[in-house]
């Protein structure tokens, strides 16, 4: 397989586990050099080390929910590289409340990671893409983004933003050659789908029910990583290279039975 992306610089956001690794893993894999920006160490140097790519991907240590060390991250990618072709906006958390139970400092957490964040590293990965003289930005979203779900009222509220975000920067910065595009994932196969009881959403007898049974996931699966990370590779390449602005669902054609 040719290496479309050979030479290109890519960070990614939460980019340690789940479909953060998958995307890191497919662009590894396309010729990339990436850093993951994350908390997680012991699981980047795993993933680093399964790959063996201790020369084209770091970990750069990063509390995403703090502007200081957003700021610190691109100082460390323009001293390591001096420029970036794509930002993929991945990293997110979820807590999974409704709105009489959720608190305003949770609610807030998770308006940092999944919407704050983004914006943050958007903005500080600007003067990077300019000494590029463009690049791409890839929003990790979500299909609870495009509709609402009872229960995780500050997850939903921050991926409809991210969606928006997508809009908003793909007008702003198309005249300096950067494409903003976002992908809505539905049902993947992460940590993030294991539920507060310890049980996986598709073992579960509601989703058996309402997504098997009545035939609400057409594709009848659930995703896994590499199915967004597919997504992002197209994003990312030259087939994209006339499209900004748009959410690209991933989710097995769930939201088609909406």
């Amino acid at each position: 397989m040719d290496k479309r992306l050979l030479n290109t610089k890519t960070v990614v956001t939460g980019g340690s586990r789940g479909i953060g690794a998958g995307i890191v893993k497919r662009l590894f894999d396309e010729g990339s050099d990436i850093i993951i920006a994350d908390i997680l160490e012991d699981e980047a140097n795993d993933l680093i080390n399964s790959l063996k790519a201790k020369d084209r991907i770091f970990f750069h240590r990063t509390n995403l929910s703090e502007e200081n060390q957003i700021l610190d991250l691109f100082k460390f990618v323009k001293n390591k590289w001096g420029t970036l072709n794509f930002l993929i906006n991945n990293a997110g958390i979820e807590d999974g409340f409704l709105v009489k139970d959720q608190s305003y400092e949770d609610y807030k957490k998770t308006i940092r990671i999944n919407m704050d964040a983004p914006f943050l590293c958007s903005k500080y990965a600007l003067p990077l893409f300019k000494i590029n003289k463009g690049g791409r930005i890839i929003m990790i979203s979500s299909i609870q983004g495009i509709r609402g779900y009872k229960g995780n009222i500050s997850y939903n509220t921050a991926k409809g933003g991210m969606i928006n975000m997508t809009r908003v920067l793909s007008t702003e910065l198309a005249n300096e050659n950067i494409l903003v595009n976002s992908v809505a994932p539905g049902f993947i196969n992460t940590d993030m789908s294991v539920m507060k009881d310890g049980t996986l959403e598709w073992d579960s007898d509601w989703f058996k029910d309402v997504y098997l049974k009545y035939e609400k996931l057409p594709m009848g699966r659930y995703g896994n990583p590499d199915d967004i990370a597919g997504a992002v590779y197209f994003f990312c390449s030259e087939d994209s290279k006339y499209v900004t602005g748009q959410t690209l669902l991933v989710d097995g054609g769930v939201s088609s039975t909406f």
